[in-house]
């Protein structure tokens, strides 16, 4: 196990933990024997490097600068060069459940600290729901990497499971773990009901598109990044009374967010393609992808037969119906992998910590980044 925190490294090698200090001015070097089984192994490293950082010193001194208020002031957990100043209690006001009040109080904490330390750098940690929830200060001499929003899972669920999510903040520079993935038997059948239509449909508006070498964009609503495999999410709303217009309702964010179904188009021109439109639906580390193939032309109608793919992301392949029509597995096979295309570009994008999809929009839907991700 290695652990690095700010310029101290600690190492766990069977049973002897080696704590160094790696700066400049300290050669200090601890090494302690176990055995340590994992609980004390962590609150062992924890206290050393704290203790050998002097980690609880800038929180002290924040603490100390503060007004008498709602406040707790801890050590931040990446950086013994950093302290986070948080509300004493994590109830939700009723009466506030954006974090409104919360926010505007920290903003007041912040301009009351810089008056009082110029040499020190804030940064406001921002919700889901655009409300600051903590306030990060560091000395500005020493190279504090910034923190960035990330949503993971919460509960029971792992990281490639579907269930209820959060939002967390992690230090801009923490390395992405690898996307590994596993080589299945190619000759394994799809594990969702795929489907083929019984017969062609009819399109009195459809188009012929040519494979080229155009490439699937995320079209219509908005999404942001989440955790798991399948990486478009959406945040689950309740409905409530609006306060400012009593006989109207509102849509207000519950702080949990879900998989997100989405629609894909050609990158080719920003017009309805109808036929030529993607939905993706998402199970688990497999994606259903409903997609109306191309056949041919009857009069002033356009023929398509409607299918569904499995796209597995954990295996990066994509899977087709058994009943297929041989003239369209060609077809399915270079939509479906394009398919998967946008999804690895999506999770890649994700990993290197972007809130929202940028890499996969068409050039007539790209806008400025979320500033509040940074």
């Amino acid at each position: 196990m290695f652990v690095q925190f700010g310029h101290a490294e600690a190492w766990l090698e069977g049973r002897r933990l080696s704590v160094t200090l790696g700066s400049h001015d300290s050669g200090l070097s601890l090494v302690l024997g176990g055995p340590w089984d994992a609980p004390s192994t962590a609150r062992l490293t924890a206290a050393v490097l704290r203790e050998l950082t002097d980690a609880e010193r800038l929180a002290g001194t924040v603490a100390s600068l503060l007004e008498p208020g709602p406040w707790q002031v801890l050590s931040d957990q990446w950086h013994p060069d950093a302290a986070l100043v948080l509300p004493a209690t994590r109830r939700v006001d009723p009466e506030d459940p954006l974090g409104r009040r919360v926010s505007r109080a920290l903003r007041e904490v912040q301009q009351a600290l810089r008056a009082a330390q110029p040499n020190w750098d804030f940064q406001e940690m921002i919700s889901a729901e655009g409300s600051a929830v903590a306030l990060r200060v560091t000395p500005l001499d020493r190279a504090v990497p910034r923190m960035v929003r990330k949503v993971v899972s919460d509960g029971a669920y792992g990281p490639d499971e579907l269930g209820n999510t959060r939002t967390t903040f992690l230090p801009a520079d923490l390395p992405a773990p690898p996307d590994f993935a596993p080589v299945l038997p190619p000759d394994e059948a799809p594990s969702l009901d795929l489907h083929v239509a019984a017969k062609n449909e009819r399109y009195l508006y459809g188009v012929k598109l040519e494979l080229g070498d155009w490439a699937y964009v995320l079209d219509g609503k908005r999404v942001f990044y989440g955790p798991g495999w399948y990486p478009f999410h959406e945040h689950v709303t309740r409905r409530e009374k609006d306060p400012t217009a009593p006989l109207n309702d509102r849509e207000v964010p519950t702080g949990r967010t879900v998989p997100a179904r989405v629609q894909l188009s050609p990158d080719v021109e920003n017009f309805s393609w109808r036929n030529e439109y993607v939905q993706l639906t998402p199970v688990d580390h497999r994606v259903e992808a409903r997609l109306h193939l191309y056949v041919g032309q009857e009069q002033a109608h356009t023929l398509v037969r409607t299918v569904t793919l499995e796209i597995d992301l954990r295996a990066k392949r994509v899977m087709l119906p058994a009943r297929i029509p041989a003239a369209l597995r060609h077809q399915a096979e270079v939509k479906g992998r394009r398919i998967l295309d946008l999804l690895l570009t999506a999770r890649r994008e994700r990993r290197r910590g972007t809130a929202e999809p940028r890499a996969v929009l068409g050039p007539w839907d790209r806008r400025a980044p979320d500033s509040a991700a940074t």
